[in-house]
């Protein structure tokens, strides 16, 4: 049991109705705020509260609690700028009949006039401001106050879609004024009466909770203040994916446009525990970097340090977090140093790729070239060896984690590899390595695998404007029919998934399918490796971005051996026809020793003058420049590649200016 929990409230001498807690005269030259708090809710509520402590000495917090585990919480704690009471104190007994009908959202909804009512009558202050328990403030509550003036209501916009504003209201009932004058009055009884009659979660033609009825007050009443003010009452769907506002932070004050932000809410955002919270639960949406590092961690942190500092005084908060299910939340967010790094900028990228000892020279430079890009990017390397894993370790690659691989591997994974060649074994372990990622690190939005002879000449983000809201993504073969027809009409060397249920389940899939079977057989019609799988995910799931872009997973099978493409370059950039080369796939490329190169193992191909000049030359020099650097660390191991049983050479290639 926990300090709050001590408090025995059946022993308390007082009923709910009579119970007040606070200082509720020295209400002069000040600014009162109210707000309803429920035992779900006291978290945010409190942190509301001390961001107020924060930027004000001049404010009152009128707390409204709809049960004894809230009012025994703010109880404890004993704020001084805050006065405590039971709805109770409010409740007529048509609102009483009421409550026992609505969900506890929708009666939350209809005590907020009653509550606002109930303050200027009884308690005679000259104006009340109403904000959501889920409101926080960035600057001093003075500037809604001095928007708002002498006006009888204060009113904000929604600042949000045309249809979602016609079918929700235009304005915002989370933060509302009503001034203690007859018109304010007038406005606020009309308001309550309205939400006494119908106040639901589910929207008609010309209603929805007690929000849209303020659409009439402007109609019906007088003296009536809309603000424009870009900073009060800023949310998710007026900065976040609507307007496009500037958001900046300017010596210490964070801006939306030009406006000062005030206060910002943070509707449909659940604490999950002190590290893990759920940014916005309609549906998955992307924060811009400006939004969550000076908006949304700002908020977060003050979370998490109540949090601490209610552990450290002996309180259970984990009775205070969301119940809500990992599988079932939709933008998650987890306060870890990776995370932040991430948030630094508005495009990070995470990939993973799986090497082993004869393919250490091609992963370094698949990591090298998305490091010439510039783009910020995390590579986790999954290492099939040690001494692979042993290698990278000393060369500190410093936007790479190893994995190896017995952190990956369990007692069903060990039997089925048993029989698997080590290229059968790297297939199987695509999809447990992407799963193993995005499990332990469940921070990550994204992760996208890469096989580790692929290399970029130019920036991922093409691949990632592709992928936009979709699940996963596949990108196509773009080969013969004879190629597609034996090995599949997706490529398994580049797939992305997203940290979201409906991707997981497809992975988890594909990981099953790869345990249970994974071979390089060419006498299955329905089966190659772990790709052929691939061609039944889009018949299979739903949301799948199938891309088919000539420069992205450009490969032998697709430039050389159809001849569709002719290479070019222009002004350092690559093109196939007119499209912007973005990542190549080596595929089935030998390096026979650091000059001597084979450059398609299975057959002979046409390889063209530019095809070599422009694109095998550079990465060629960089897995000759990758030798060198590996052999000063280790010049023990060879990492030069298995030559296959019965190989004879195709498609050899002399690096320029190198012996034989």
């Amino acid at each position: 049991m926990d300090l709050l929990d001590k408090l025995n409230f059946s022993q308390m001498p007082f009923s709910r109705k009579a119970r007040t807690i606070g200082n509720v005269t020295d209400n002069h030259d000040r600014y009162h705020l109210c707000v309803t708090a429920s035992n779900d809710y006291v978290l945010r509520v409190l942190t509301l509260y001390e961001s107020l402590e924060e930027n004000s000495n001049r404010f009152k917090l009128w707390v409204c609690c709809m049960d004894k585990q809230a009012f025994t919480f703010f109880k404890k704690l004993n704020k001084e700028n805050m006065v405590l009471f039971f709805v109770e104190q409010l409740e007529t007994p048509a609102l009483r009949e009421v409550r026992q009908q609505r969900k506890m959202n929708e009666y939350c909804w209809t005590i907020k006039a009653p509550l606002i009512h109930h303050l200027l009558t009884t308690y005679h202050l000259d104006s009340v401001l109403y904000c959501d328990g889920d409101l926080f403030f960035f600057s001093d509550p003075k500037e809604i106050f001095d928007d708002w003036g002498k006006a009888s209501v204060y009113l904000t916009t929604q600042r949000d879609l045309d249809w979602v504003e016609k079918k929700y209201g235009k304005f915002q009932a989370g933060m509302i004024g009503f001034r203690n004058d007859k018109n304010g009055l007038q406005s606020v009884k009309w308001w309550m009466k309205r939400c006494e009659e119908w106040c639901s979660l589910d929207p008609d033609e010309k209603r929805f909770g007690d929000q849209k009825y303020l659409d009439s007050l402007p109609e019906l009443f007088s003296n009536i203040k809309i603000s424009t003010h870009l900073g009060i009452n800023a949310a998710p769907w007026n900065c976040v994916y609507n307007n496009n506002y500037q958001i900046e932070k300017k010596d210490g004050t964070v801006y939306v446009n030009n406006d000062k932000l005030t206060a910002y809410h943070f509707a449909c955002f659940s604490i999950l525990n002190e590290d893990e919270f759920e940014l916005w639960s309609l549906n998955h949406i992307k924060i811009k970097r400006a939004i969550k590092k000076n908006i949304y961690e700002p908020y977060i942190e003050k979370i998490r340090n109540t949090i601490q500092t209610l552990k450290n005084s002996g309180v259970n908060v984990q009775k205070y977090f969301s119940k809500t299910s990992r599988k079932e939340v939709k933008t998650f967010y987890k306060f870890t140093p990776l995370r932040r790094k991430m948030d630094e900028t508005d495009a990070f990228y995470c990939f993973c790729t799986i090497i082993s000892k004869e393919y250490v020279l091609k992963g370094l430079a698949l990591y090298q070239s998305l490091q010439k890009q510039g783009d910020p990017f995390h590579l986790w390397i999954g290492c099939m060896d040690d001494d692979t894993a042993n290698i990278l370790e000393k060369l500190n690659l410093k936007h790479a984690t190893l994995i190896p691989f017995h952190q990956m591997e369990d007692t069903l994974l060990k039997e089925a590899l048993n029989d698997r060649t080590l290229t059968e074994k790297c297939w199987t372990m695509k999809p447990v390595l992407c799963s193993y990622v995005l499990r332990t690190y469940s921070e990550l939005d994204h992760i996208v695998y890469c096989d580790a002879d692929m290399y970029f000449f130019n920036s991922a983000q093409t691949i990632f404007d592709q992928w936009s809201t979709y699940s996963i993504f596949l990108t196509k073969q773009r080969s013969t029919d004879q190629v597609e027809y034996e090995h599949g009409i997706y490529q398994a060397g580049l797939i992305g998934f997203k940290q979201e249920p409906n991707s997981i389940k497809i992975l988890n899939w594909w990981k099953e399918r790869c345990i249970d079977w994974c071979y390089d057989s060419p006498y299955d019609p329905t089966r190659w490796g772990d790709q052929k799988y691939l061609t039944e995910i889009p018949r299979l799931f739903s949301n799948i971005k199938v891309i088919d872009h000539a420069g992205i997973d450009a490969a032998p099978w697709n430039l050389v051996m159809t001849g569709k493409y002719q290479v070019k370059k222009e002004e350092q950039q690559i093109f196939l026809n007119n499209t912007p080369l973005i990542c190549y796939h080596f595929g089935s490329l030998l390096i026979l020793n650091s000059n001597k190169y084979e450059l398609w193992k299975l057959e002979k191909l046409p390889f063209t003058e530019e095809t070599l000049n422009y694109i095998y030359n550079p990465y060629l020099q960089q897995l000759q420049e990758n030798h060198r650097k590996v052999s000063k660390v280790d010049h023990r191991t060879q990492y030069f590649s298995s030559v296959p049983t019965n190989y004879s050479p195709k498609n050899i290639y002399h690096l320029k200016g190198a012996g034989t």
